[in-house]
């Protein structure tokens, strides 16, 4: 009840606490709701958890990694079988990690998968090429135009690239796995 007579007759000085006290309020929840990243995996996380991490990690270890990829893409997207043993998803899905895929595709004959990966929240390339050591490539069409840059590393007998958005290359928009016999002529 002082408070109240105190602040009555300092009419100004409370009106001045209040609005101090309003508006650090609203900072301390704008900051607590700000942008976050994506949780990475803790190790409390399961190894089968499906997280950009994972996925890398999985296509470092041939078939039989190969074939985890696949059943991490069945477990998330609505795989369709296509014509010639081929299998397709659309996103968006939200994976453990928080990071969105936007499609999955992969080839039983032609040993390939294709994954597509949301920029928003961005995952970051430079993060994704150490996990699977690769190095990177300014990737220009065959009219000159800038496609981004493309981090790639071959490892028990596939291709594994990172390829990120065009111009800024700030964000993976796609893993691409692949056996290496295809690319071979490439690579000279």
């Amino acid at each position: 009840m002082a408070t109240l007579k105190h602040c009555a007759a300092t009419k100004l000085h409370c009106q001045s606490i209040l609005a101090l006290t309003i508006f650090f309020s609203l900072l301390t929840s704008c900051s607590a709701m700000g942008t976050s990243s994506p949780k990475q995996p803790s190790p409390s996380d399961p190894e089968d958890s499906v997280t950009i991490d994972h996925l890398l990690q999985w296509s470092l270890n041939g078939d039989p990694g190969k074939e985890k990829v696949k059943a991490a893409l069945r477990k998330v997207l609505k795989m369709k079988p296509l014509h010639g043993q081929q299998f397709s998803g659309d996103g968006p899905t939200t994976l453990s990690d928080g990071n969105i895929l936007t499609f999955g595709w992969y080839g039983d004959s032609s040993g390939q998968i294709d994954i597509g990966v949301a920029s928003s929240p961005c995952v970051s390339p430079e993060q994704a090429s150490k996990l699977i050591d690769a190095t990177w490539e300014i990737t220009v069409d065959a009219d000159g135009e800038d496609r981004g840059k493309t981090y790639k590393t071959q490892r028990a007998g596939n291709w594994i690239e990172v390829t990120t958005t065009p111009l800024t290359y700030r964000c993976v928009d796609s893993i691409n796995i692949y056996p290496a016999r295809n690319r071979n002529n490439e690579q000279g």
